[in-house]
């Protein structure tokens, strides 16, 4: 199973920047707040509720919309993996038709793999 995930997300764990790592974690550090448990503005983090870590369905992979740091355009939070970073992958995850894996439509994410590339 993991040799076929690996195929479809084009992961490599010896990569850096550009490599997705399949995680068989319960919990990752929050992406929003990088673990800190507090916002930018030192408010407590809405992601992680201040805890620094968000618990998740495994397996996991790091969000391909914001690169891991939960934050979209601006300030905001990414809408594709809602600030944690990581995103939950199936157990029979496959390119998206829709997009190419890519993850994007148009100028905004994919609707049908939340950005991802992957469904």
């Amino acid at each position: 199973m993991a040799d076929y995930v690996d195929k479809v997300l084009c992961l490599d764990p010896a990569a850096g920047k550009g490599g997705r790592q399949l995680l068989h974690v319960k919990s990752v550090t929050c992406g929003f707040c990088r673990g800190s448990g507090q916002d930018d503005l030192g408010a407590t983090c809405g992601i992680c509720t201040g805890h620094g870590h968000v618990e998740v369905e495994p397996p996991v992979v790091r969000c391909h919309e914001c690169r891991g740091s939960g934050h979209g355009k601006g300030a905001l939070t990414c809408l594709a993996c809602r600030g944690v970073g990581f995103i939950p992958v199936h157990e029979d995850a496959a390119i998206c038709t829709h997009c190419h894996g890519t993850g994007k439509e148009g100028v905004f994410y994919c609707k049908h793999c939340h950005g991802q590339g992957i469904c």
